[in-house]
């Protein structure tokens, strides 16, 4: 069992020396010119040499650092315009409110682990140099306590993290594994791992590390997250829902299973290490590399990744600055001074003076006259030289001219005079400085947007038990609520269960809470100045958002002037507290409403009965009148159908008359044949209503 312990331990060192010795080789050239980056931009601007040659010629070398400038023009817009984490619900499991307390959880995570700082100095080194990380850990809230809470802890040095080079997001959400590097003092070493060796430089040289593992009194050791997958049968029922197969009772018919396959579901391990054996090991208990990059520009050349910041294009234009600032100044201040030039001889007796004259001021300088072939030598004078500073000034304003196009900052975003004039011109090429470096803010996003995630995984597994958190919102109010067991709010009963049901992060970018209240100020007063009875039911409002000592002491009194139906919230209404005499005499009152309520209820029945009779009556009547109405109607139709009928008899009977006269014998003979007229009738009235 001991072997087999060693050889999977053995394994594991293996397999994270060959993962540090990829990710060492595939990052190199990127660390390379990323350590030149953050150097140039601390002030080593000079060549080496260039510089040890002015230094032994005693000329000058001078370094206007700009590059700190416009780093945090970048920067410092980013802190006053922090993304913030957005949760939602996903699917129909899931609710809005407790997406909100999953929210104000985060929130607070933030706030408790000063998680501002590991976002800016990512931000700042991605910005620097092209790339910077920060963590996220578990800890036990107390000494004394077995609940944990979740913190966002900033990586000081991001040349000490070491990331899968094979993975493709640019949050680094699908890294299989990483390193971060710390380095502890030989005394803290043994004193945390007092059974532990130290291993030496050679030991550790597999995997690429020139500086070996022990520097002087210092031990490094690794932390090292990797994935391990494990293979798991998946069942889905006819309703929808989703086990595990071992999950599934045996006696299930199969009639209600809709569907299995295979999954491979991913669990993070956490180990440390000194290289020769493991210090600790756990399991981490999110589904994520708890470790995020934060990028700065990223190039892929002939598939090499390349990160770049926002010093590495501006550094000749600002090698160009430092040289010529010099150059104007070694011409200026040190250039030679003027030599004066004279005739052999002429400076005999003073030379004293003459050797002076170009740093003190004498009153005359006398000398000898000189004859050359019978011709005086005309008096000494000054080889006078006058420096090309201003071709030099030129230049280098055009080289800060250079520094504000590689960087995409202006002079209206430096604060300097430009020839924008009006506000809203010079806020317009400010958003272009803006624009011009979006994709850092961009990819800061996207890194705490995974944060967010991270975060959301870790919760159900981290407050896996009932208990009282504290929630932020957006304003900074804090607030306690109770997860994972029912209580009463407002009369109604609730549970946030944060294992129940799915939540996706999304991200806010804009203003931070300071500046949105400013802004919302600015937009009250506008519109009180519109609608003056604005300040009469929102006076108190206006007064808390203004930044100036005993702002919230005037906005509670002019609260109290405001009537309650307006300031008291529905719950605030609620929760009033009503004296006992006074709930008597409600109930009493409400006695008195439900018999007064009754009595009115049946004497609405009385009105609802009498109203049924009477109206029947009125159908009774009106049916009768509606039978003599037809009655009247039929007779009306009977007299003048048998009046119509008669008119035609009449025709006929005259017709009858005419067909006689003209054939006699053969009427008479139909009238002997059959006794009577075939068109006359046998009853008259017959089809008649009498």
């Amino acid at each position: 069992m001991e072997e087999k312990t060693n050889k999977s331990v053995n394994d594991l060192l293996k397999t994270a020396k060959d993962r540090f010795q990829l990710a060492s080789e595939s990052e190199s050239e990127i660390r390379k010119l990323a350590l030149e980056d953050l150097e140039f931009r601390s002030g080593k601007q000079w060549p080496d040499e260039v510089k040890r040659d002015r230094e032994l010629e005693r000329r000058p070398c001078l370094t206007i650092n700009r590059i700190p400038q416009f780093i945090r023009q970048v920067t410092n817009d980013q802190r006053q315009n922090r993304p913030s984490i957005k949760v939602n619900p996903v699917d129909d499991k899931a609710d809005i409110e407790t997406a909100k307390v999953l929210q104000g959880i985060i929130r607070h995570i933030e706030y408790n682990s000063n998680a501002d700082i590991a976002y800016d100095s990512a931000f700042s080194s991605a910005v620097t140099h092209g790339f910077g990380y920060f963590r996220i850990i578990t800890d036990y809230l107390s000494d004394d306590s077995f609940e944990q809470e979740i913190l966002i802890k900033r990586i000081v040095n991001p040349f000490s993290v070491y990331f899968d080079p094979n993975h493709t997001e640019p949050d680094g959400s699908d890294a299989e594994w990483a390193f971060v590097f710390d380095v502890l003092s030989e005394e803290e070493f043994k004193q945390n791992y007092p059974k532990a060796k130290l291993s030496q430089m050679d030991d550790w040289r597999a995997l690429g590390d020139g500086d070996g593992w022990v520097d002087r009194d210092t031990v490094r050791v690794a932390e090292y997250f990797y994935k391990e997958y494990e293979e798991i049968e998946l069942v889905q029922m006819k309703d929808g829902t989703v086990f595990k197969a071992t999950e599934i009772p045996q006696d299930v018919p199969q009639e209600f299973i809709k569907s299995k396959r295979k999954a491979n579901v991913p669990s993070v391990k956490w180990c440390k290490t000194n290289g020769i054996e493991i210090l600790e090991e756990t399991k981490w208990l999110g589904t994520y590399i708890p470790i995020v990059p934060v990028l700065g520009d990223e190039i892929n050349v002939n598939g090499k990744k390349t990160l770049e910041g926002i010093v590495r294009h501006a550094k000749d234009p600002q090698r160009m600055y430092n040289y010529w600032a010099t150059s104007e100044t070694e011409q200026i201040a040190l250039a030679p001074k003027a030599p004066f030039i004279g005739a052999e001889g002429q400076f005999e007796g003073h030379e004293a003076k003459w050797k002076t004259a170009n740093v003190k001021n004498h009153a005359y300088l006398e000398y000898k006259q000189k004859s050359f072939n019978g011709q005086m030598a005309p008096p000494p004078q000054r080889n006078v030289y006058e420096p090309a500073v201003q071709a030099i000034t030129n230049a280098r304003m055009q080289s800060s001219e250079d520094l504000k196009a590689t960087t995409g900052i202006y002079d209206a975003a430096l604060g300097a005079r430009s020839n924008e004039n009006s506000g809203v011109a010079i806020q317009r090429r400010n958003n272009q400085s803006q624009t011009a470096n979006f994709h850092f803010v961009d990819n800061l996003s996207r890194a705490i947007r995974h944060t967010g995630r991270i975060i959301v995984d870790l919760i159900p597994k981290i407050y896996d038990s009932s208990r009282a958190v504290r929630i932020i919102g957006e304003n900074d109010e804090q607030q306690i609520v109770l997860i994972n067991q029912v209580f009463e709010d407002g009369g109604k009963l609730v549970e946030h269960k944060l294992s129940y049901g799915k939540y996706d992060v999304a991200i806010s970018n804009g203003p931070s809470y300071a500046t949105k209240r400013q802004e919302a100020l600015a937009s009250m007063l506008d519109l009180t100045r519109a609608y003056p009875q604005v300040a009469q039911f929102a006076g108190d409002l206006m007064i808390k958002n203004m930044d100036w000592p005993g702002a919230d002491e005037i906005a509670e009194r002019i609260k109290k002037t405001i009537p309650p139906d307006i300031t008291m919230s529905e719950k605030d209404k609620q929760s009033i507290q009503i004296p006992p005499q006074v709930q008597q005499q409600l109930q009493q009152m409400g006695q008195m409403i439900e018999q007064l309520t009754k009595q009115l209820h049946g004497a609405q029945d009385q009105i609802e009965q009498k109203e049924r009779e009477i109206q029947s009556k009125e159908r009774i009547e009106l049916a009768k009148i509606e039978a003599g109405m037809r009655e009247k109607l039929i007779d009306v139709a009977a007299k003048d159908y048998l009046k119509s009928f008669e008119a035609e008899i009449a025709q006929l009977d005259q017709r009858q008359k005419q067909l006689e006269a003209e054939t006699p014998f053969e009427s008479e003979s139909y009238e002997s044949a059959e006794g009577m007229s075939p068109l006359m009738p046998q009853n008259p009235n017959n089809g008649v209503m009498q």
